[in-house]
């Protein structure tokens, strides 16, 4: 496992860091009459007045910064090379084991009569294996469909016209 800078459980009595305000900083008040400085007591040395107090404190007609979003499909791209680079399965393996084991439970009971009752965690594995192997070939063939059809986006027509196709069981 590769080492982090932070351990892996926190205590109770750490608390996270705050964040930085920008927006508590202090402002000008009203504008100065006669002799007064905008910021602390009139006439002290280094204060700033009126328009270079705001645009220190950077409140002169500016808008909070928006936060930074990706291009539509970047992130969409980067996430397609990461999941292509790895092996682990991509369904979660409890909540794949609860919506099969019911249609599991009815096939064995048709096909054994009763005599098998258990599947082992092996078995299940290689049944979700499967069943991922054989998504992944049908949302590729579904792709190719839609790219067919000259759309950047896939629909399910495409992945009725992949099925009706399809030269494997589907």
């Amino acid at each position: 496992m590769a080492r982090t800078k932070h351990p892996a459980v926190r205590t109770a009595n750490e608390h996270p860091k705050k964040k930085l305000q920008f927006e508590r900083s202090p402002r000008p008040r009203a504008p100065p009459t006669g002799g007064e400085s905008t910021w602390g007591t009139p006439g002290r040395r280094g204060a700033r007045t009126g328009e270079a107090a705001a645009a220190v404190a950077g409140t002169l007609g500016r808008q909070p910064r928006k936060p930074h979003r990706w291009q539509p499909g970047t992130v969409a791209l980067r996430e397609i090379r990461r999941y292509q680079k790895s092996t682990e399965l991509l369904i979660p393996f409890a909540p794949f084991v609860r919506l099969v084991m019911q249609h599991v439970k009815e096939i064995t009971d048709f096909y054994s009569k009763g005599h098998v009752t258990r599947w082992t965690p092996e078995a299940l594995l290689a049944l979700q294996e499967a069943a991922e192997y054989h998504l992944v070939e049908l949302f590729e063939v579904a792709t190719l469909c839609s790219i067919r059809a000259k759309r950047g986006t896939l629909m399910k027509k495409d992945i009725e016209l992949a099925r009706r196709i399809g030269g494997r069981r589907w």
